[in-house]
């Protein structure tokens, strides 16, 4: 590995659904508010993030937490949040099944005007049956299906955002002298979290970046590796990976294990049930990555990911730095269970500790430079 510096670009999953991404009813109880995501998006602009991430989620899992029974709608939230920041990107998530390419193409647009170009798109070709399902919009296809759905989401929306008038007759979608106007000024980056070889394929033929999860640190690098050599086999330049990881920090390594214990006494068991039910009812599970990641934490009680990088600032900045560095990640997008001061720690402390490891951030010339007001 070169010890020369690596960049990466950092960002942050917005907690827009309620409790956050643990599964405890010990864990700090998030808000699924505007107000309380408006606060962290703030607070990663001035600390120096380059973009912010809201999920899309239908339907949450219940149990005494209540775990994501309060969400909000990505795209809507995104919108107030360009209009609320001024540098940081900000990336939205649609799932192709629900939006047409159409609808999505014209809302882009429009966000696209709203942030001054900061726009991004992550796209979700699956989820699980339930959650779209209680609308009336899950489509049973294979895992194939899904991402012939999504090559022609992305090409219909891709026309649109391009060309005057758009004829298209396709298996799932139909435009007649379709017009969609203004457009975006450039092309907005988008991602996706498919971790199979079809859905890396899928997002490298289509897509900007990846969106990667590991179940722990070696699965990491291996799928992160994965992803850029399959970029390289299709002759594929510039392909950016984002690894996704949970993060808990303490003052000390026994600190911050004190604070998942505390987590883990509170998992909520009936919420992880019901998500396990969820994701286990896709007929195609045996090719669904993310779906069995979370019916792992199901089957392992765990209130979060056994891939966390739990401990110190200067313990997880190391880590970060040789997951980033071993599996040659583009960008590195935050979990914390507190939005506030958890980031402040990342946004501060971590990022100086990636730096000394030779992984750089905006973040960490934000705090060098004395940009970020302590």
């Amino acid at each position: 590995m070169s010890n020369a510096n690596h960049s990466v670009e950092l960002g942050v999953f917005l907690p827009v659904g309620n409790g956050g991404w643990i599964t405890s009813t010990t864990s700090p109880q998030l808000p699924a508010t505007y107000d309380y995501n408006r606060r962290v998006a703030l607070l990663a602009e001035e600390l120096g993030f380059d973009f912010a991430l809201s999920m899309a989620k239908w339907r949450g899992y219940g149990g005494p937490s209540r775990h994501w029974d309060f969400t909000l709608e990505s795209l809507t939230t995104m919108s107030g949040l360009a209009e609320a920041t001024s540098r940081i990107g900000v990336w939205g998530t649609i799932h192709t099944m629900v939006f047409h390419p159409a609808v999505v193409a014209k809302m882009a647009a429009v966000i696209d005007q709203i942030s001054n170009g900061r726009f991004g798109l992550n796209l979700v070709a699956g989820s699980n049956p339930a959650d779209q399902g209680q609308m009336g919009l899950w489509m049973d296809l294979d895992h194939d299906e899904r991402y012939a759905l999504a090559e022609e989401w992305i090409s219909v929306a891709k026309r649109l955002w391009t060309e005057d008038r758009v004829d298209h007759k396709g298996r799932f979608f139909t435009l007649e002298d379709c017009m969609s106007n203004p457009k975006p000024r450039t092309m907005p980056p988008i991602i996706c979290a498919g971790a199979s070889d079809r859905g890396f394929l899928f997002t490298i033929r289509n897509c900007t970046g990846s969106f990667l999860l590991g179940s722990d640190h070696d699965d990491f690098i291996k799928t992160g590796l994965r992803a850029k050599e399959l970029a390289r086999e299709v002759g594929r330049v510039g392909f950016k990976t984002y690894g996704l990881f949970t993060i808990v920090p303490g003052r000390t390594d026994k600190e911050a294990q004190e604070r998942v214990d505390h987590y883990n006494a509170g998992v909520d068991t009936i919420a992880l049930d019901n998500q396990t039910r969820e994701y286990s009812s896709d007929r195609s599970l045996k090719q669904n990555t993310m779906a069995n990641r979370f019916i792992q934490q199901g089957n392992e009680r765990n209130s979060m990911t056994k891939a966390a990088v739990v401990g110190s600032p200067e313990t997880i900045g190391r880590k970060l730095a040789h997951i980033a560095r071993s599996a040659d990640l583009d960008g590195i997008t935050v979990i914390v269970p507190d939005f506030i001061d958890d980031l402040r720690t990342v946004g501060t402390e971590v990022v100086e500790v990636l730096a000394a490891c030779g992984v750089t951030t905006k973040a960490f010339e934000t705090a060098r430079t004395g940009a970020y007001a302590h």
